[in-house]
């Protein structure tokens, strides 16, 4: 399933506390909804260890309303739902509906914030109930002055799978990331680091995984008003704990390379066009995961 920009990437510059202006005390609510295009040239489950070697094309749609309350100045809490889809033309089998509601509730005591926070995910492949995902975290946060912020998280995480329990898992994670704002706050480069260990039911799928992740941001002011560029990069490197019978008891290693540049161009006061690019390389000594896959879409979204 392709959930890396939808579950584990928390720490984008929306969720960065207390980065602007002083927020203004009480309610504030807002959504958004999406539709767009996708070409997929690999059609890949990566739960699932399936992939097609086959390209599609998909319909995507998403929709997410946030709530965000300040009963005073530095007690912030923030909660939300997120629906989205991915409907294939001809491989509907890969048809995905992920479901995601998230809360998070932190506390900035002026030299540091800290923060606990919650996703709890349901995700359905070909209209069957598919997999459940939580993840708890707690968080330390410091804005260090306007160029440098800093986090890091511990997180706990559980993941269970309707049809093949073989696959349930819990996981502990430990997370940091480290922005740079330019004079400006248009623009920044974020240096993260994550080491996950996860245990399977099945010792054959449980392992251990540092992530690399790098991003650039930057906004410039054009025709339409504010546009704004990002490019990431994120490395992996997956150490399973278990021989694997499949091959011949030797235990299997993955190395992961992504990388995603997108767009956001402003249509109106609420409406972006956002053109995106994806590459995916998988290698593995398992062959059945030895792939590379390139994502292309196009998206419009209207905020509210």
């Amino acid at each position: 399933m392709k959930t890396s920009t939808l579950i584990l990437t928390v720490a984008t510059v929306s969720l960065l506390p207390r980065i602007a202006v002083a927020e203004e005390q009480g309610f504030s609510w807002q959504g958004k909804l999406e539709a767009g295009y996708l070409y997929d040239s690999n059609v890949t489950v990566r739960e699932l260890d399936t992939t097609t070697n086959e390209s599609d094309q998909a319909a995507q749609l998403k929709g997410s309303v946030s709530l965000k309350w300040n009963p005073w100045a530095n007690l912030n809490f923030n909660t939300g739902i997120n629906h989205s889809q991915t409907l294939y033309q001809s491989q509907d089998e890969f048809d995905l509906a992920i479901t995601t509601i998230h809360g998070d509730l932190s506390y900035d005591f002026s030299e540091i914030t800290v923060g606990v926070s919650r996703h709890d995910a349901t995700a359905d492949l070909a209209d069957q109930a598919f997999m459940d995902y939580q993840q708890d975290a707690f968080y330390l946060a410091r804005l260090w002055s306007s160029r440098w912020y800093s986090r890091i998280a511990i997180q706990d995480i559980d993941k269970s799978f309707n049809q093949v329990p073989d696959r349930n898992a819990t996981a502990q994670a430990i997370a940091g990331d480290i922005y740079w704002f330019t004079p400006s706050a248009k623009s920044f480069v974020m240096i993260g680091y994550t080491y996950h260990d996860e245990t399977a039911t099945n010792p054959e799928l449980s392992y251990q995984e540092p992530q690399y992740r790098l991003t650039w941001q930057s906004q410039t002011t054009g025709w339409g008003g504010e546009h704004t560029w990002q490019v990431q990069l994120q490395w992996q490197q997956r150490d399973y704990a278990a021989p694997m019978q499949l091959l011949d008891g030797a235990a299997r290693e993955e190395q992961r390379l992504t990388a995603r540049a997108q767009w956001n161009i402003p249509l109106a006061a609420a409406l972006k066009l956002t053109p995106s690019l994806e590459y995916v390389d998988n290698q593995s000594n398992f062959a059945d995961v030895d792939y590379d896959e390139t994502l292309a879409g196009i998206k419009l979204s209207y905020s509210f």
